[in-house]
């Protein structure tokens, strides 16, 4: 696991043994949050606050800066992962399906300190079953995101099926895009990380855009 490239905009509230109906990786409670949906031009509706992304601060019912161990209690095992020198990535797939829809937390620990607890840094999610108050998902437009937040080119990553751009803000939310200029994750980061620290640990191949 690379963590040459350290924080800044992460990958929730999934659940590998609560899967909501829609295929997502999160926990779903009942709790309603009314938020103006623009994507579209569609009229406002409720969001439950399962699936309100929040930028700086959650994703769902997982918290930027929560407690590690009530994270995983509340989404069960994870599917995947890797930890090193008080960092850790820790991956659910939707159903358990590795093709299917991804949430994945990064944290870390301060090693050596009172207070060794490991604490969420960023969270990144595939699925566009979740959404911002402005209505922005996975599957919105590099345009439509523009409508709302104020980007800045950060990364390229480079896949099997292609490159994909990653695009920060300084409010704690960033974007993944493809060729096409859509969508496809968007990560939740802490927003005390240092401008220079912008860098994913969610990916393997990166390079930052100077």
């Amino acid at each position: 696991m690379r963590y040459s490239f350290l924080i800044s905009i992460v990958g929730l509230s999934f659940a590998a043994c609560k899967q909501s109906p829609k295929g997502s990786n999160l926990a779903v409670d009942s709790t309603t949050v009314t938020v103006a949906v623009k994507d579209s031009g569609a009229k406002a509706e409720p969001v439950p606050a399962a699936k309100l992304i929040i930028p700086g601060k959650s994703i769902g019912q997982t918290q930027i800066n929560e407690n590690g161990a009530k994270v995983f209690k509340l989404l069960g095992r994870p599917d995947a992962g890797d930890a090193a020198m008080g960092k850790s990535l820790s991956i659910w797939y939707a159903n358990h399906d590795t093709t299917s829809y991804q949430t994945m937390i990064f944290s870390t620990r301060q090693m050596g300190t009172e207070n060794e607890d490991s604490k969420v840094k960023q969270i990144r999610i595939t699925s566009p079953w979740f959404s911002t108050a402005k209505g922005i998902h996975v599957s919105s437009t590099l345009q439509q995101i523009k409508q709302h937040y104020t980007v800045e080119k950060s990364a390229m990553v480079t896949k099997k099926d292609g490159k994909y751009t990653i695009y920060k803000t300084n409010d704690g939310i960033a974007f993944e895009t493809n060729a096409q200029e859509n969508c496809t994750a968007i990560v939740v980061y802490d927003l005390t990380f240092q401008p220079g620290q912008t860098y994913l640990p969610f990916y393997d191949n990166i390079e930052p855009v100077k």
